[in-house]
């Protein structure tokens, strides 16, 4: 298993870049879209973190900016349907964050945004998927926009078991239910018992 390789870039394509390494291999690597344009220059030193996927009739090699990234990869090939060339063309399409997101959050259709991944598709990797991201930690949460009182509103909700988007939408509500009374300034404790009337 090749988990890390380290040398000196010589090349780049889209979703591809070569890298020569010290003891004078030239690895050819997959890359998600966008990745190879954030290395730098050529004949710069790069590390990436990587998996070699060996097939019957080839052996591919994929590299990722971050252990977490390589992680996520692996996971999002469990479900069947989805290849490792599938894989890293969702992790092309969307960041990282926002697909770890939106599978917690069942959020079929941003993982439908993804050429290739059709409406069974998207559910296959919401389903088994949705329970086996929990050791990523908070990789898919973004900080909450916003002031302090609403963030910590939906932390608090978070808490309790509920969803990102979930927190986020009932606290919407209720922050938009404050401003057409009146606009009163509240707490975060009263904040988290008015968005929950609207869970």
């Amino acid at each position: 298993m090749i988990r890390r390789l380290r040398g000196e870039l010589l090349g780049r394509a889209d979703g591809v870049v070569e890298v020569l390494t010290g003891d004078g291999v030239g690895y050819e690597i997959g890359v998600p879209l966008g990745l190879a344009g954030r290395l730098p220059p050529e004949g710069s030193e790069v590390e990436l973190h990587t998996v070699l996927v060996v097939r019957d009739d080839a052996f591919e090699l994929f590299g990722f900016e971050t252990a977490g990234d390589r992680e996520l990869f692996q996971r999002l090939r469990v479900p069947s349907g989805v290849g490792p060339r599938l894989a890293l063309a969702i992790l092309g399409a969307l960041r990282p964050e926002r697909v770890v997101r939106a599978i917690r959050a069942k959020d079929h259709r941003t993982l439908q945004t993804v050429s290739g991944v059709g409406k069974k598709t998207a559910e296959r990797i919401v389903i088994e998927l949705t329970d086996k991201l929990d050791d990523l930690g908070d990789m898919g949460d973004d900080p909450v926009p916003g002031d302090g009182v609403a963030a910590a509103a939906v932390q608090a909700l978070r808490g309790l078991g509920y969803a990102r988007s979930q927190s986020e939408q009932a606290v919407g509500r209720a922050l938009q239910g404050l401003a057409e009374a009146g606009g009163a300034d509240v707490g975060a404790e009263e904040l988290v018992r008015r968005a929950l009337r609207h869970v």
